[in-house]
């Protein structure tokens, strides 16, 4: 099954540049690889890009900054999207790369064997980096889910299990009055504990505070007694 491929690229190359030769080497295994390429060095409009499967970005065609906020870039996050022609390893550029969305970055440097394998496996729908930006990837994004369930676990624990029932209670709509003979305590106690809730939680009011708790409660949290 042949797969419809863009090709972005500059009008021409510069003479002894070796990067026109790179560029129809990777040309012409994208047919091989099951692609039917249509090239330019205009972007193309919506209507071409909702036929696109993957599309293909030359480095020389911009600046790398210029590159990671291309419209085909940051508009079409299901769109397969690779940089090839890339003059040199650059660490920085290839992870900014990876979390702008781009799906593989090809090399200058690259093998015929190592680019068809790359085509290969960007056309089935995987990422193509090597081992040290995968892993630099896995280890950010791990190191922030942590950071981001430590976060909620530490918010959340601040409220005693009395103070959870209570804010239970407000998420419902339950007013002081009806907390109070739910839970056979004075108003004034649950005043008290609703005062304590609100500094815990840096809630002004009860809207602020359901809001909270729907943000903060939308799975089971512990508590401290």
């Amino acid at each position: 099954m042949s797969h419809h491929a863009f090709v972005l690229t500059r009008n021409s190359y510069g003479e002894n540049t070796g990067r026109d030769e790179a560029y129809e080497r990777f040309l012409s295994i994208l047919p091989s690889c099951g692609f039917s390429v249509t090239s330019g060095a205009i972007h193309p409009p919506r209507s071409v890009l909702n036929n696109t499967y993957t599309f293909f970005i030359d480095a020389q065609y911009c600046d790398s900054l210029a590159m990671l906020n291309l419209p085909v870039v940051n508009d079409y996050p299901d769109l397969n999207k690779v940089i090839f022609n890339v003059p040199q390893a650059d660490v920085d550029f290839h992870y900014a790369a990876l979390q702008h969305g781009i799906n593989g970055i090809f090399h200058i440097e690259d093998n015929l064997e190592l680019l068809v394998r790359g085509v290969q496996q960007v056309q089935a729908g995987n990422k193509w980096y090597s081992r040290e930006i995968m892993s630099r990837y896995i280890d950010a994004n791990l190191v922030a889910k942590t950071k981001s369930v430590a976060a909620l676990q530490s918010s959340t624990t601040v409220l005693t299990k009395r103070e959870l029932a209570i804010t239970r209670k407000i998420a419902d709509g339950a007013q002081n009055q009806e907390i109070a003979d739910c839970l056979h305590i004075s108003v004034n106690t649950v005043k008290t504990h609703v005062y304590s809730i609100f500094r815990k939680t840096d809630c002004r009011n009860r809207v602020e505070l359901i809001k909270w708790f729907d943000h903060q409660f939308s799975q089971p949290q512990q508590v401290s007694y």
